[in-house]
């Protein structure tokens, strides 16, 4: 006996054997874990040691790069290697492991290793980023003493050139007393001839009352190879000429000409830890046995969000300072430093 079926159930019996012939494609991205997981979601970017990846069912994750060894995406984004190169396509992933980025212009098809991708999306450039540390002291009692220190670091990044600034100001006071007051300020130019390669011009100013400086003006050009520029790690070494001119109170004024080779370095020890140390040498061309150095070394941690907490120490050496002025400099900060 055949069953009678009402108009509305002929429809939807319809509407499902539609469903079956043309199934609507579900666009997501694939991540291949190296324990087998496989991760559908949507990749966002991938810096440092995490890739990020968002969904419809879940909050935004975090993935350890070194994990993955598989990537699949369903639109372009923009690979950044860590030797430089930049591509912008679809990822995909074979079933023998290959991964493969399907460029969007020209049609190329280029063979990858997921452990050399340094980041995916990555953020624009020809953007200022940087952090502003505040330090302060204040005691009374036995003791009376007072201080301050503010420190300023930014720099801009585009894919031909380098601008960073840098200033610190300290001032203390211990029974009324002024015993520290100083002032340095930096600015660097660097041109990238090539993606490590570039050259540089530099400008650095210091102010110190208890060194007898007025002002300590160096200036020069120099070269320099970014050795690493990963957002785990960074090294960058410059060798140049500087033109040094003292403004003394008390001393004859003096200038002279001396090289300059400098090493700058940053290391991401953990998320939350970061380690950064740029050292500056300055041997003297008139006598080999006359130099000065400078010296910051620098640990953060973070707070969350943009805050950290920033322990750093500046060493200055000179080893011809004007009469009655100690040879080694060393100043400690301890503040709250937030990054932009």
């Amino acid at each position: 006996m055949l069953q009678k079926f009402s108009a509305s159930t002929i429809f939807l019996f319809f509407i499902t054997g539609l469903g079956a012939l043309f199934p609507l494609k579900a666009y997501a991205d694939e991540i291949i874990m190296d324990n087998g997981v496989h991760i559908m979601g949507t990749v966002t970017n991938l810096t440092g040691d995490y890739l990020s990846l968002t969904s419809d069912y879940s909050e935004p994750i975090k993935l350890m790069a070194s994990k993955i060894i598989g990537i699949t995406t369903d639109r372009p984004v923009e690979i950044q290697m860590k030797d430089g190169e930049v591509f912008k396509g679809n990822l995909k992933t074979g079933a023998d492991g290959v991964i493969v980025v399907e460029q969007v212009a020209g049609g190329n098809r280029i063979v990858i290793d997921v452990k050399n991708i340094s980041m995916i999306n990555p953020p624009p450039v020809s953007q200022w980023s940087g952090s502003v540390v505040a330090a302060g002291n204040y005691q009374t009692g036995n003791t009376d003493r007072s201080a301050f220190r503010l420190g300023v670091d930014a720099a801009r990044r585009s894919d031909n050139d380098r601008f960073s600034v840098h200033f610190l100001y300290d001032i203390s006071e211990e029974k009324d007393t002024l015993s520290s007051r100083s002032f340095y300020g930096s600015l660097k130019y660097d041109y990238f001839f090539t993606k490590k390669f570039y050259g540089y011009l530099g400008v650095e100013l210091l102010n110190d009352k208890f060194k007898d400086l007025n002002l300590r003006t160096i200036v020069g050009p120099g070269v320099g190879y970014q050795v690493w520029d990963e957002p785990r790690k960074s090294l960058a070494l410059e060798a140049g000429l500087t033109y040094f001119s003292e403004d003394l109170k008390v001393a004859n004024d003096k200038s002279w000409i001396s090289a300059r080779l400098a090493a700058n370095y940053r290391y991401k020890i953990s998320e939350t830890i970061m380690f950064t140390n740029n050292f500056v040498l300055y041997p003297s061309l008139e006598n080999s046995s006359d130099f000065s150095l400078r010296n910051e070394a620098a640990i953060s941690t973070s707070l969350g969000s943009a805050w950290s907490m920033k322990l750093a120490n500046i060493l200055e050496y000179d080893n011809a300072p004007a009469n009655g002025i100690k040879k080694t400099d060393s100043n400690f900060l301890l503040g709250l430093q937030y990054a932009f």
